[in-house]
């Protein structure tokens, strides 16, 4: 018979070795008793527990846990040393960096034609309509060719008519220059004959009134002879005057009508300025029918794409009179592209013209050149200053839609074999650049020199070697010395 006993009370189990099947306890003190050999022990009915009962003795089951828990987390952490402030860490690299702008902007064409009619006269049929694309050589509307041919006779006819009226003007005016030659030259005649009748005249006159003295003074001393000569002779001088002022008062006529004369045919010869003006009417009508000839030659045939792009504007109306440089229609080249962008301060450091760029046009891309960053800010929506850029696209092809967005990654300065950290491990203080490191878990301050950054990474002239673990951003109450835990980010 083996025994076995229980610490917790004095108790012995004996187990029978060949007898019956079964226990015998043997008690040593008050106790729970087994049952003897050869006695089976009756079972003890359970007592089933109600869900109420049920669920009140989980949640004193699962409080007694929480309560444990509790008072374990409360004991370790009074015993437990005070946690390391937590930074987030990456390590320097030596590389490549290369510094690239990203954006976007519009699709533009570089080279737009809007066609103006050459002449004024019917459309007939337009080719085209907006949004198709042409090539050079296709024809992008008809004008009705017997409105053509009737301008064309009008024109020709307005030619002849200013032709003609010039030369008659031209002819007139020599007939009037002789006229006014041959007047000037008698009014010039007539003018010495005048005044030299009038000499004569003023002569006689003096002459008759020397005459009266003298008869006077022969009266008074009683000279009859004499006086009698002298009335002779004065009376003499009184005819002589009569007829020299009969003919000064006809050559005064002729030089009045002559005179006349010269006046009017002056006026009717042609001045210099009048001359060209005429001169300049016939001209102006023989190079308007020269035009109107040119243009008809020009689009009797159909007015023509003069290169490949799409059609993006149509005014003229099929049937309608369009005006001399009335406008037609509009074609944007989709051969010459570009993409306008739009630059803030910080990107116009990285962009300068003739730098490469990859172009996204719909899921494609091309390969691009900047070709233009203008010298004046304006505002966009938002009031903020940026300045306007062109990426000109190096191979444009069928799969180019003008006014669509395009991404574009503008390459700029590349610089290889440098240290680089990344760009939020980089602060800026009065003295300049410098990054945080940790060494040996304590926290420290390097100045560095900064060189070209991307959008990620910044390069790092001098003050680092590529090696040390620097901080990405640093929580308050931190400064230089304080032992940290770094994490790498």
């Amino acid at each position: 018979m083996k025994k076995f006993w229980k610490n917790h009370k004095k108790e012995e189990i004996v187990v029978s070795e060949g007898g019956q099947d079964g226990l015998e306890l043997v008690s040593l003190e008050d106790g729970p008793s087994f049952p003897a050999p050869g006695r089976k022990r009756k079972k003890k009915e359970k007592t089933l527990l109600t869900p109420a009962q049920k669920k009140k003795k989980r949640k004193r089951i699962i409080t007694g846990a929480v309560a444990a828990c509790l008072v374990l987390y409360i004991v370790s952490r009074m015993f437990a040393p005070a946690p390391l402030p937590i930074v987030t860490v990456r390590s320097a690299q030596v590389g490549t960096i290369e510094q690239t702008v990203d954006t976007s902007g519009t699709v533009q064409t570089e080279v737009k034609k809007t066609y103006f009619s050459p002449l004024s006269a019917k459309v007939g049929e337009f080719q085209v309509e907006v949004g198709d694309t042409v090539t050079a050589g296709d024809i992008l509307l008809f004008y009705d060719a017997e409105d053509l041919e009737e301008r064309r006779q009008e024109a020709s006819l307005q030619n002849d008519e200013a032709y003609y009226n010039y030369q008659d003007t031209v002819n007139k005016s020599a007939s009037e220059a002789a006229e006014y030659s041959r007047s000037s030259h008698d009014v010039e005649i007539l003018e010495q004959q005048v005044a030299d009748w009038k000499a004569t005249v003023s002569a006689l006159r003096q002459y008759i009134t020397d005459l009266g003295c003298h008869l006077r003074d022969a009266q008074k001393d009683g000279h009859e002879n004499r006086s009698a000569e002298l009335q002779s002779m004065i009376d003499q001088a009184n005819n002589d005057l009569t007829d020299k002022q009969e003919e000064l008062a006809e050559f005064e006529s002729d030089l009045a009508e002559q005179k006349a004369i010269q006046s009017a045919s002056e006026d009717a010869v042609l001045t210099d300025s009048a001359r060209k003006q005429a001169t300049a009417t016939k001209d102006l009508a023989e190079m308007k029918a020269d035009k109107v000839e040119s243009a008809v030659e020009e689009v009797k045939d159909g007015l023509k794409a003069e290169f490949g792009g799409v059609v993006t504007d149509i005014k003229a109306v099929e049937g309608g009179v369009t005006e001399e440089n009335g406008e037609l229609l509009t074609v944007e080249s989709n051969e010459d592209v570009c993409v306008m962008i739009s630059l803030n301060k910080s990107d116009l450091e990285k962009v300068k013209e003739g730098q490469k760029a990859v172009v996204t046009v719909v899921g494609k891309e091309y390969e691009g050149t900047v070709t233009r960053v203008s010298k004046s800010a304006t505002k966009n929506d938002k009031g903020a200053s940026v300045v306007e850029g062109e990426i000109h696209i190096d191979n444009p092809d069928e799969d180019i839609f003008l006014g669509v967005d395009a991404k574009v990654k503008i390459e700029g300065v590349k610089a290889e074999n440098v240290v680089t950290v990344p760009i939020e491990a980089v602060n800026v203080g009065k003295e300049g650049s410098f990054v945080y490191v940790v060494e040996d878990g304590i926290l420290g301050i390097r100045d560095v020199e900064t060189g070209i950054s991307s959008a990620e990474a910044v390069e790092i002239v001098s003050g680092l070697d590529g090696t040390e673990q620097v901080v990405l951003s640093v929580g308050t109450g931190l400064e230089e010395g304080s032992p940290v835990m770094a994490v790498e980010g």
